[in-house]
């Protein structure tokens, strides 16, 4: 919501749907897969953080639900949950990692730029834009 400026009620929305889909039932779309995960990261035994990574094919994955709390952005948690799944897609095998976030989130597209994300598309929604990124894991 950060981010939404005169699209609160369209970002509002779709974060209603967010937390009544697969983050109302994590287990189920995250860690009932081996090759799905979900991380947190914690401050104060609050979280800060998230992200998520869902298998799309055998060679694919999908970065999900990557997140930092506003008081704690721009301190690296970002980059180290990226890290993380990063590594997590490596020990699976997967080949690639796919993306979609929105145009609003300009601080999230200039990290995942950084780490090697490559623009593959982009997709009009109303008054959002939504870009997608994919970043071809070496071996």
């Amino acid at each position: 919501m950060d981010f939404a400026g005169d699209m609160k009620d369209s970002v509002q929305a779709y974060v209603q749907h967010s937390l009544s889909d697969d983050l109302a039932d994590i287990p189920r779309h995250y860690l009932n897969d081996v090759a799905s995960h979900f991380w947190v990261a914690e401050s104060g035994g609050s979280i800060v953080g998230t992200v998520g990574v869902q298998r799309r094919t055998r060679e694919e994955a999908e970065l999900r639900r990557m997140s930092v709390a506003a008081g704690h952005r721009r301190q690296g948690i970002g980059s180290k949950l990226l890290d993380v799944a990063e590594a997590f897609c490596r020990e699976q095998g997967y080949q690639r990692i796919h993306l979609t976030t929105v145009t609003l989130l300009q601080p999230a597209i200039a990290m995942y730029l950084k780490h090697g994300y490559g623009l593959a598309g982009q997709e009009e929604y109303g008054q959002v834009s939504a870009q997608h990124f994919v970043k071809e894991l070496g071996r």
